[in-house]
């Protein structure tokens, strides 16, 4: 892939200096270059590029305004407290740090066995999904304890409600799966219908269930921010504005999976019930036109 970047840069940097050269002819300025003369030029690469490899380094203004924290919020957290990294402040990204426990992982591993061995061809979302590389099953408080214990484990942890929220998806990807920009923000007419009762995708809880070490990076290309999927990590982040519209700069994807296998397991979070817990702040309605 090196290769292939290299030869990409060359050919840029030669179109780049035929077109200078053309127009400078065309505007009549003289074109007397010395031979020994460097010039630089700028070429910007695919956004992706670097997120989905793990090289991207934000700059020194954007990481001096992140920080960790243990998050004790409630008589649970005293004994327990979250350990949480803030990956983005505004909008709000953050991890939590050893959310899962290697027996509850192989839990959920073990609960969806039977559904990915009996996985079809499918194209409706609440039922086992087979692709190429690609299958989920959803799972519901009932149907394990350990599903009820995270569904617990997550209100304690972000303070919203999960009375609304929808089952718990997880999702076993193989070598080369990937997904290209999403927004778990509902935008979909059949989507609203479904969900009329509970309301807009307010947040989404996404589970690392197995370390990759290679490729399976979620990036959000807006914010310029990548997450490496690490074994009992859970990400954490909002899909709506404060005004309760969209929030385009949450749109992300998933990068290849270079590795053997990847676990992930994601809780959708809707806006019914959480009416108190996420309140709109005035100043972010939108301006009226006088």
């Amino acid at each position: 892939m090196d290769q292939k970047i290299q030869c990409l840069l060359v050919i840029v940097v030669a179109v780049a200096g035929i077109g200078a050269k053309d127009s400078a002819t065309r505007n009549g300025v003289a074109n007397e270059t010395n031979g020994d003369e460097e010039r630089v030029v700028t070429i910007r690469m695919d956004p992706y590029m670097d997120l989905c490899r793990g090289v991207y380094v934000p700059p020194p203004s954007v990481v001096s305004s992140l920080f960790c924290w243990y998050d004790v919020r409630n008589a649970h957290s005293v004994i327990s407290p979250s350990k949480v990294e803030a990956l983005s402040n505004d909008p709000f990204v953050a991890l939590f740090h050893e959310f899962v426990h290697d027996g509850e992982i192989a839990q959920l591993q073990a609960l969806g066995s039977m559904h990915i061995m009996q996985s079809g061809a499918s194209n409706d979302s609440w039922l086992p999904v087979f692709y190429e590389n690609h299958q989920t099953y959803t799972l519901h408080d009932r149907d394990h304890p350990v599903v009820e214990r995270l569904t617990k484990r997550i209100e304690r942890r972000t303070g919203l409600s999960c009375d609304t929220a929808e089952d718990l998806k997880v999702i076993y990807n193989e070598v080369g799966a990937f997904k290209t920009a999403a927004l778990d923000a509902i935008h979909k007419k059949e989507d609203a219908k479904r969900f009329a009762y509970a309301g807009d995708r307010l947040a989404t809880m996404l589970f690392f269930l197995s370390d990759v070490t290679n490729g399976g990076y979620t990036i959000f290309p807006k914010l310029r921010v990548a997450i490496r999927p690490q074994k009992g990590t859970a990400a954490f982040w909002y899909n709506l504005k404060d005004t309760g519209e969209g929030n385009v700069q949450m749109k992300y994807s998933i990068c290849p999976l270079q590795d053997d296998q990847k676990w992930t397991a994601k809780k959708l979070i809707h806006t019914r019930g959480n009416e108190l817990r996420q309140l709109c702040r005035p100043e972010s309605a939108p301006k009226s036109e006088k």
